[in-house]
């Protein structure tokens, strides 16, 4: 169809998820009982040939995941066993394998010290990446939810998401490093340009969510990833919209939000605006941001002044 047929061979096949670590669909640590026994043994109903023992073989290391108290290895397992079925012809299998496979990011982001590095994060979210182009909009939705779980990404993998063109990196060159850039990043060029676009405003509601979580990361990644998200306070959805707004001001919170003269207009225009929960967003953020100029800071006096004018009668300033 749209950017999903023009993108497809970018998506990473079985010679691109041999790369990982841990793909393997779950190799023994211990042969104790315990977790692992379990994944494993659900794991093996994930290789059938039929769609619902599949699905049940990956919502079973879901459910020991979700308990808390997997063990090392445990989320390794379950990720080997998502990854093999992120291409599954079948749409309810890849949703579910890439529930599961934010279900292990979360493990993993919180066990910096069991052997996940850099390069294994960004291998991951190449890989959740190639998702967020899926034909499937609930699995779209669901990678982009999965990716808002990420930490310790490098930000040459991370600038790259926001670009269509690929960017010339170092990433894959070093000792030790096994990420050949030719074969990595189209999977994570541009996937949030394109997920802003995305015909279903649930996507792209979903996309605006993930930029910001990511935007705590990198301060050269929040600062362009404004420009996309300033690109969406034109949305036609006010959910959308508002999400924006939300974003805008999470960033603001974390102090990863540098408003610029050429953003103003699009703050003074929300101000105006006919949705009273979008004014008092917009305001919100231009009370939590420091406007470098003085012009800007009149201009955003001036406009907080016009739309109490405008709507008198419902206007009131939140508490910030």
């Amino acid at each position: 169809m749209d950017m999903d047929d023009d993108l497809a061979a970018s998506k990473p096949g079985a010679s691109f998820a041999k790369l990982a670590s841990f793909t393997g669909p779950c190799a023994s640590t211990s042969s104790g009982a315990g977790p692992e026994v379990d994944v494993r043994a659900l794991a093996s109903m994930a290789s059938t040939l039929y769609p619902l023992p599949r699905a049940e073989g990956l919502r079973g290391p879901a459910a020991v995941l979700e308990k808390g108290n997997a063990g090392r290895g445990v989320a390794e397992c379950c990720y080997g066993c998502a990854l093999e079925l992120l291409q599954d012809e079948d749409e309810g299998i890849r949703l579910a394998a890439v529930r599961l496979a934010g279900l292990c990011v979360e493990k993993f982001t919180t066990r910096e010290e069991l052997g996940v590095d850099g390069d294994q994060m960004d291998l991951i979210f190449l890989q959740l990446s190639s998702m967020a182009r899926d034909m499937c909009a609930k699995v779209r939705i669901e990678a982009f939810n999965a990716l808002a779980k990420m930490q310790r990404v490098s930000d040459g993998v991370l600038l790259q998401s926001l670009s269509k063109k690929i960017i010339k990196t170092d990433t894959g060159s070093g000792p030790g490093k096994k990420l050949p850039p030719k074969l990595i990043f189209p999977c994570a060029a541009g996937i949030f340009a394109h997920g802003i676009e995305d015909e279903f405003y649930q996507v792209r509601t979903a996309a605006c969510k993930t930029l910001g979580a990511l935007a705590k990361f990198s301060n050269q990644y929040a600062q362009k990833a404004l420009d996309l998200l300033m690109d969406m306070m034109n949305d036609d959805t006010d959910a959308v919209r508002l999400q924006t707004l939300q974003t805008l001001l999470d960033m603001a919170t974390y102090g990863h939000l540098s408003v610029q003269e050429k953003h103003m207009h699009m703050f003074l225009g929300i101000l105006m605006d006919a949705n009273v929960i979008l004014r008092n967003a917009a305001r919100k953020i231009l009370g939590s941001v420091k406007l470098p100029k003085l012009q800007m800071f009149k201009s955003a006096l001036d406009g907080l002044i016009a739309g109490l004018e405008k709507n008198p009668e419902v206007e009131h300033f939140p508490n910030q």
